[in-house]
């Protein structure tokens, strides 16, 4: 597997743009998968012929799925958060340049 090519001349914008789209791609994939498991859940709620031991073993998998799903939740909100802290640091300690071409300026 090769390396990805990272692009040339990426500003501090365009640094912080590319991490929030990531961000959000990330929530949409999200949203579809859960909402691609609730669709099961109702599935097997429908069927008449699951056995109880059938359920139950669908909703411990279903259970594992879901605190997952929360964990990649809590790890995108970190990241979130990080962004955010990075934001306002090039800000107060002028560590984007703090001149007229400062990057930072426009947040």
């Amino acid at each position: 597997m090769s390396m990805p090519e990272l692009p040339e001349g990426k500003d501090f914008k365009d640094a912080l743009v590319d991490l929030l789209e990531s961000i959000a791609l990330e929530e949409v994939s999200l949203a579809h998968f859960v909402n691609a498991e609730a669709e099961k859940i109702q599935k097997v709620a429908k069927s008449k012929k699951i056995t109880p031991e059938e359920m139950i073993k669908f909703q411990k998998n279903i259970s594992k799925t879901m605190r997952s799903t929360i964990k990649k939740e809590m790890l995108l909100q970190f990241k979130l958060e990080d962004i955010l802290d990075f934001k306002g640091k090039g800000k107060k300690d002028n560590s984007c340049g703090g001149g007229d071409d400062d990057p930072c300026k426009e947040y």
